[in-house]
């Protein structure tokens, strides 16, 4: 029986049929915007955030309601606090200026698209989806679980110029 069970969750996993991947949570957003507050020169107080995401992809669409949910009433406090800046579907980017993104799961084919358009527009991105990052689309992403992982990808700071404070550099994973 033990086998068999084994082998249902491998193929589940192997299959797609069981998201590995946690939507964002309460705590992953405190820590996006503590992050944020170590941007020099970067927004302060309260910064909208537009959630992109892909009305075709189950995980994108799910975790843009819960982050826009989480954001509604405002994510952090001190020197920047995250607000709901509506969610937006991918196909349709703004060019508002100085733009923060939260890029859902999910999105890996449009990565390049995005850090094109934040780049343009001198935005930022923030995400909990590691493959954002490694594909360097996401300047920040964070895991809170099970312990705090802050993760900078040195190919979206620089494309966007976002500059972290030296004293930042510790707590901080530079990918």
């Amino acid at each position: 029986m033990k086998h068999i069970l084994i082998a249902l969750l491998s193929a589940a996993l192997v299959l797609g049929w069981v998201q590995t991947s946690e939507a964002a949570s309460g705590k992953d957003l405190e820590v996006l915007a503590k992050a944020v507050g170590f941007i020099q020169g970067g927004p302060t107080g309260s910064v909208p955030v537009a959630v992109l995401y892909d009305p075709g992809v189950a995980a994108s669409s799910a975790e843009a309601d819960a982050v826009s949910g989480l954001l509604a009433g405002g994510v952090g406090g001190g020197k920047v606090t995250l607000t709901d800046g509506g969610k937006v579907e991918i196909g349709a980017l703004p060019a508002t200026p100085g733009a923060v993104f939260f890029v859902t799961q999910g999105l890996g084919a449009h990565h390049g698209a995005i850090l094109a358009k934040v780049t343009e527009v001198g935005g930022l991105t923030l995400s909990t989806d590691e493959a954002c990052l490694l594909a360097g689309a996401c300047v920040f992403v964070v895991k809170t679980e099970p312990s705090v992982d802050i993760l900078v990808s040195s190919k979206a700071a620089g494309a966007t110029n976002t500059e972290l404070a030296s004293a930042f550099s510790m707590m901080i994973t530079k990918k």
